[in-house]
């Protein structure tokens, strides 16, 4: 069972992480970053149609976590398995 944090905790813990753009789905662009310790941080952003028009994306681009503002973000480990993460939209 994975830790569910708050959003204030999530950035507290990972907002100067560097994520990259990797897929856009139903109104959400998701950015992913490879942490050290070898887990995968997953974060979202957008959710509605007025977010996403003023939000520019570029094939591979990254941005800084906390500057991002997702509205919900995860971790996980080398299996695959949640291991905590947030939503808050």
């Amino acid at each position: 069972m994975s830790k569910q944090m708050t959003r204030q905790e999530f950035y507290a813990k990972y907002g100067d992480v560097e994520v990259t753009f990797s897929s856009y789905y139903k109104f959400t662009f998701t950015y992913s970053a490879d942490l050290p310790d070898g887990n995968r941080l997953t974060v979202g952003y957008g959710g509605n149609s007025e977010e996403i028009y003023r939000h520019e994306v570029v094939s591979g681009g990254s941005e800084i976590l906390s500057t991002l503002h997702p509205y919900t973000g995860s971790v996980f480990d080398a299996c695959n398995n949640e291991i905590e993460g947030f939503y808050d939209y």
